[in-house]
């Protein structure tokens, strides 16, 4: 029964240090907003918001090579969700926003971007939060096309 017990703890002390470690490593990475484009973008469906990011080291050294993985809450697709920095330790993605409507009415959208290259034994990543703000469009773009011109007569 002793046995059992110290294998136990040893077990959960090897886990513990190994997430530790891994906690260490998150803050030692962190990412910022470099520029968004436009700042505030019409919940339309369709146009492009650009975002510059840069991954820094604790020395605020820009970062190569890590992948970055961008995940919108709220609505609205990304046209990629993967990146990696480049050797300015910058990645850019695009915001295609959610079309507005009486059941999804325009509100800010926070992507969640994450570094997913410094996590080694657990998923403990360095991330931030970047909001986006979206408002109603003046005018509605509506599409001349019907279901003859998708699926023909």
């Amino acid at each position: 029964m002793k046995r059992k017990l110290v294998i136990t703890v040893m077990v959960l002390l090897t886990l513990s240090l190994l997430a530790g470690y891994d906690v260490y490593r998150s803050g030692q990475f962190h990412i910022e907003l470099v520029a968004m484009d436009p700042k505030e973008a019409p919940a339309d469906g369709q146009s492009p918001v650009r975002l510059q990011l840069r991954l820094t080291d604790s020395k605020g050294r820009p970062v190569e090579g890590h992948s970055l993985y961008a995940l919108p809450r709220g609505g609205g697709i990304m046209s990629a969700s993967r990146t990696l920095t480049d050797a300015e330790g910058e990645a850019v993605y695009t915001y295609y926003p959610y079309k507005a409507s009486a059941l999804q009415p325009a509100k800010d959208i926070e992507v969640r971007i994450i570094d997913e290259s410094n996590s080694i034994f657990f998923e403990i990543n360095a991330s931030t939060t970047v909001t986006i703000p979206l408002y109603k469009p003046d005018k509605e773009v509506k599409s001349n096309h019907n279901l003859n011109d998708i699926f023909g007569e």
